[in-house]
């Protein structure tokens, strides 16, 4: 019986050190990938709602950096379009190239988020500095698109 309560007083302090113990906290979930196809369903330039094209607007993003558009089932202006993403950042940041990445300035430079099934983007033209934030106004003249996530036979 002596020995008894030792070892029980030793497995009790044991399991309450157990129960006391930090538990370990779920990685945070990955952001859902920007690749895939993209129906636009939102446009605002300088902070004026743009109307919708009478025409399907879509956007393909492909893991190796290529970017197309097309525009009603017309392919956008030439091939050898590419995009350079940074999800460090934080917005995470995008520029879009009309050419090879290297041998063609960026022709838009931006912030972007996936939310689920939507995408948005946050672009200026030219050499003006990337936007910071999810806004556009007549101050800050950017072009935000809403992109919603093309699935099957969208």
């Amino acid at each position: 019986m002596a020995r008894f309560w030792p070892i029980a007083w030793m497995l009790f302090l044991a399991t309450a050190n157990l129960s006391a113990a930090p538990a370990l906290k779920d990685p945070p979930p990955k952001e859902p990938a920007m690749f895939g196809e993209w129906l636009r369903v939102g446009h605002t330039e300088a902070g004026m709602s743009v109307a919708p094209d009478h025409e399907a607007h879509h956007q393909m993003f492909s893991p190796d950096g290529g970017w197309e558009y097309t525009y009603g089932g017309r392919q956008g202006s030439g091939g050898g379009k590419s995009f350079v993403i940074n999800p460090r950042q934080s917005p995470a940041t995008i520029d879009i190239h009309m050419g090879p990445v290297g041998r063609v300035p960026a022709n838009w430079r931006g912030i972007y988020k996936v939310e689920g099934d939507t995408l948005t983007l946050c672009l200026v033209t030219g050499d003006r500095d990337r936007p910071k934030e999810f806004e556009s106004t007549a101050d800050k003249p950017t072009t935000i698109w809403v992109f919603r996530r093309v699935k099957g036979k969208d």
